[in-house]
């Protein structure tokens, strides 16, 4: 963020942001101008002696000067950067004004009084006035005042007091990745409008993403409509794949049967399987999804980002007519984005378009309601089907993508492996026969092998014939020879996949003097995208269903800052140094340098992008031998946080074995600069 700065000839003030949504120009305390202002004052006295008038005396003179500084600071809590908010929902914000002068002050706030993204009618602010010591005085605490409320007032202040506001401001109309700003200004009565500073801030929307499918598992035997039953499977997933995702709390999931199905059996928990992290919740009372009753509630489910819910019931024919071409089964996701009563922002989503749904006030692109029981194509997009397609019994679903981390150069041992699961969620056997089941590995780069390519020996596949079973595979890391780029699934596996059973691809990804940051200077970390596609064939055939897996490159990362040292005793605080110029510095003076070395990759196995890995043999190398003319090192002035480190040769250096991810080691010395300059002949 850069700061806002006005210098003047008697006055200085600094000012940050105020009430602001997430910081773009934040401003603190400049340095203070004083103005001077001499008192002299001198005494006299007259007397008599002997009834007689003698002359005034006077006194020396005495003079003091006083100093007046008029300076303050208005600085946004930490917390305040890009904060999260739900469409329609609220979002908290916490400002400090302080009064850094020796002179008692005035201070305006002004707010907009109507800015767009925002519902000022429902934003309300509060505050409290503290003196130097941080004792409130209550008299002036004002609590969740209209939002307005402190726009244009006037504050007065002495020197050492402060305030801190609060805002809660609602937003409104605010869509999935949307980030919406306000404008904050502040001003001193002792310096006038004239030096008013600005502050545009914003908050960023976020919400869940659900992917809502709907598959038959096992078919409705129409020539047995009194005895047999079908088999539902509804997965709603939290997709991670947009820019805005979050965490979806408190949810429900509700499915309403087609005229003509009821219920076969009662629905319990043990009907609802929740991955990793997300819950079960609990099935409605009042619609509990007993036998022949037409659907079930279930309320209170978490799904964290990137998680799912799974949910199997078995229907059968019920009442009524039933035709299967418009028999088709509907999920209905109702979410509260904040939980909170007081906001207008509940999101209803639903695989049937005609059914009031709310969701194009939140998110910023059109879902999409398949009806072929597919895995949708876009994060947002649902599918069901109707049950005439149960006559269709091939169903699979590729799983995935995977993330991984690689060194800029892998070697052999260095190669990081991908891995993407196959299953067969259909009634018969898939893959047993050539064409039937076939698969590719693209990289997303082009043709020509660049710094991350696919290693194409690397391709295995392990069977599992019981998916859920992941300890008896029949198949284990099986080589499969692509033929022309198409892997066929049958050459490595005969028997095909048994219905339930799981395929698990592995391939893995080499580098060779790839760079860390794209582009070079950057903070963006290199990666390249590599995809998997699985095609079914023959007779029946779903359609293709594509993983995209990420690699991206980590490493080693150096960074060099500097700070002045005026009595060369002693370190200066970490806020001191700086990776910028540093000017105007004076002969005799001393400049430590500090030199860190990080490992950028994942500290964190469960991280999405997979763990990380050690970085050997690390040698920090700076050569003060390049200050001789100018500057002389300071002996013994070398310290590190761990490693061996050395001041001798033409090199100061420290020897680090081994840099676990994450982990930063640093080196620091100090040097003086010279006091008569040495001129090279």
């Amino acid at each position: 963020m850069r700061s806002n700065i006005f210098n003047y000839s008697l006055l200085a003030i600094g000012v940050a942001a105020v009430l602001g949504m997430s910081t773009t120009a934040n401003a603190v305390e400049t340095d203070k101008t004083s103005t001077s202002v001499e008192i002299t004052n001198k005494a006299s006295a007259s007397y008599n002696v002997s009834g007689q008038s003698q002359p005034v005396v006077e006194s020396n003179e005495v003079k003091i000067t006083v100093t007046e500084q008029t300076s303050f600071s208005l600085v946004p809590a930490a917390t305040n950067t890009e904060k999260e908010v739900a469409p329609n929902g609220f979002v908290q914000f916490t400002h400090t004004l302080t009064n850094t002068g020796n002179r008692t002050d005035n201070y305006a706030i002004t707010t907009p009084a109507a800015p767009d993204g925002y519902d000022t009618a429902n934003s309300t602010v509060s505050y409290k006035i503290y003196n130097e010591n941080g004792v409130e005085d209550t008299a002036r605490t004002v609590n969740d005042a209209p939002y307005g409320a402190a726009s244009g007032r006037v504050f007065p202040l002495e020197k050492g007091h402060y305030i801190i506001f609060v805002i809660n401001a609602k937003t409104t109309g605010n869509k999935g990745g949307e980030t919406k700003p306000l404008e904050i200004s502040a001003v001193s009565s002792l310096l006038g409008e004239g030096e008013t500073l600005v502050n545009t801030d914003t908050s960023f929307t976020r919400l869940p993403t659900f992917n809502i499918v709907k598959t038959l598992i096992n078919g409705l035997d129409l020539n047995d409509l009194a005895n047999d039953t079908a088999t539902y499977r509804v997965v709603v997933t939290n997709d991670g794949n947009t820019a805005f995702t979050t965490d979806a709390t408190d949810i429900a999931i509700a499915d309403i049967l087609p005229d003509g199905l009821v219920m076969a059996e009662a629905l319990t928990l043990a009907n609802i399987k929740p991955s990793s992290t997300a819950t079960t919740g609990t099935i409605d009372s009042s619609n509990a999804g007993a036998v022949d009753s037409e659907g079930f509630n279930i309320t209170g489910v978490n799904i964290p980002v990137g998680q799912k819910i799974t949910i199997e019931f078995k229907v059968k024919k019920g009442p009524g007519a039933l035709d299967p071409a418009t028999a088709i089964n509907h999920v209905t996701v109702t979410d509260d984005l904040d939980n909170n009563a007081a906001t207008d922002n509940t999101l209803i989503d639903s695989t049937e378009t005609s059914r009031e749904e709310k969701i194009s006030a939140f998110y910023p692109t059109t879902e999409i309601n398949n009806l072929n029981g597919q895995t949708p194509a876009s994060p947002g997009d649902d599918s069901t089907l109707p049950l005439s397609l149960a006559t269709i019994q091939r169903a699979l679903t590729l799983t995935g993508p995977t993330f991984r981390e690689i060194a800029p150069t892998s070697g052999t041992l260095g190669q990081v492996t991908h891995a993407t699961v196959i299953t067969n969620t259909g009634k018969d056997i898939e893959g047993s026969k050539a064409g039937e089941l076939t698969f590719t590995i693209t990289d997303d780069d082009g043709t020509p092998p660049d710094q991350i390519n696919i290693v194409p020996t690397s391709v295995t596949v392990t069977y599992y014939p019981d998916g859920n079973d992941t300890t008896t595979p029949t198949v284990i890391d099986q080589t499969i020879t692509a033929v022309n780029g198409v892997y066929d699934l049958s050459t490595a596996l005969p028997g095909g996949i048994a219905p339930n059973g799981t395929v698990t691809i592995k391939y893995n990804v080499s580098s060779a003097d790839a760079k860390i940051f794209t582009p070079a200077g950057s903070t963006t970390p290199t990666f390249e995208n590599t995809i998997v596609t699985l095609t079914p064939g023959n007779e029946g055939a779903p359609q293709s269903v594509s993983v995209t897996d990420k690699t991206t490159v980590r490493g080693l990362t150096l960074l060099k800052t500097q700070a002045i040292n005026d009595d060369c005793v002693g370190i200066p605080a970490d806020g001191d140094f700086v990776s910028t110029e540093i000017k105007n510095v004076s002969p005799g003076q001393c400049i430590v340098y500090k030199i860190q070395a990080k490992n950028t990759s994942s500290a964190d196995a469960t991280s999405p992008t997979g763990a990380g890995f050690n970085i050997t043999g690390v040698i920090i190398s700076d050569e003060f031998s390049k200050f001789s003319n100018e500057a002389d090192y300071v002996e013994d002035s070398i310290t590190v946080t761990s490693g061996t480190k050395s001041d001798t040769g033409a090199a100061l250096t420290n020897t680090i074995d081994t840099l676990a991810p994450q982990a930063t080691e640093t080196m620091q010395f100090k040097v003086k600069i010279k006091t008569a300059r040495v001129v090279t002949p």
